[in-house]
């Protein structure tokens, strides 16, 4: 599958700061297909039974906090402030999430490479976070 069939719903402008994130995504997943094969590499993202590293948030965990990252994102974006840099309100709302979620910037960190660090792990997370956003959003327009 291609970025284009996942995102056909969305619009990106190249001055928005959503932009920014999406190319992060994207750029350590594709450099974390050009490294060599890992054993691990088959294992069931699905699998109840594979255990996580005890540092490691549950998959379900860190989509919320994913999600809530993007909507801060979105956000930012749509709303103008002449007093406040776009950075700034955005570092106020990734603050309150990591507060949200009980986590700091080291541990998030820690979380998102692990769930980027292979191909095939890191498009199914991605999915699975996109899955998350339209739900979201579905549920704002039934209420």
């Amino acid at each position: 599958m291609n970025l284009q069939h996942c995102y056909k719903n969305t619009t990106l402008k190249l001055s928005s700061f959503p932009l920014f994130f999406l190319l992060i995504f994207i750029s350590i997943s594709i450099f974390s297909s050009c490294g060599g094969k890992n054993k691990k590499t088959n294992e069931s993202f699905f699998s109840s039974s594979r255990t996580l590293p005890d540092s490691i948030l549950p998959r379900e965990k860190f989509v919320q906090i994913i999600a809530d990252i993007l909507t801060a994102e979105s956000s930012v974006v749509q709303q103008y402030d002449p007093n406040e840099s776009k950075l700034m309100r955005f570092e106020k709302y990734r603050y309150n999430i990591y507060k949200k979620h009980e986590i700091d910037s080291n541990y998030f960190i820690k979380n998102y490479n692990y769930y980027m660090k292979m191909p095939k792990r890191s498009e199914l997370f991605l999915f699975i976070v996109e899955d998350t956003l339209q739900a979201r959003k579905d549920s704002l327009r039934i209420e």
